[in-house]
């Protein structure tokens, strides 16, 4: 499991690096359009809005719970040892599970709703469809809740605080 996360961790932070690229070379053609010539793309803003900033940063969560660098405030469980010390990364690991699985299953039925309503948003010269931008949101976190749950698991199996998972 841990080789799969990993892979597919590292080709879904190569997709968003793509994508943050491609928005910015959007972007910038937008800007460089309507500073020279006086135009402009339609539907940019909604564009970099339901695509690529979801895609950023719902699969870049992914990305994140599979290299365990979620911002950490451990003032206190700095000092801890042993059992305890456990006891507190097994119960935060718990509960950043629970929070993935409760957003996924929030993100799902968003999804379904936007999907059978064929969701769209007014872009000005044209309407953008915008349900299946909710439906990467979804993969995102449901990505990271299966991450958090095989963090949850390495903790629960492994014998020191501080081993980490080989490949």
């Amino acid at each position: 499991m841990n080789r799969w996360l990993k892979k597919t961790s590292d080709g879904a932070a190569v997709a968003v690096g793509c994508i943050i690229v491609l928005m910015m070379l959007h972007v910038t053609a937008e800007v460089l359009l309507r500073v020279l010539f006086e135009l402009h793309i339609p539907g940019t803003m909604e564009v970099v809005t339901y695509y690529y900033m979801v895609t950023a940063v719902f699969i870049g969560i992914f990305s994140c719970t599979v290299e365990d660098c979620h911002v950490r405030v451990d003032v206190f469980a700095q000092f801890l040892r042993g059992g305890v010390r456990r006891l507190v990364d097994w119960v935060g690991a718990i509960a950043v599970a629970a929070y993935f699985g409760i957003f996924a299953y929030g993100l799902y039925l968003k999804a379904v709703g936007s999907w059978k309503r064929q969701e769209t948003v007014d872009a000005i010269a044209f309407q953008l469809t915008t349900w299946p931008s909710r439906w990467l949101a979804l993969a995102g976190i449901f990505l990271a809740f299966l991450a958090s749950l095989y963090g949850v698991y390495r903790l629960l199996v492994s014998k020191d605080v501080q081993q980490e998972d080989k490949p």
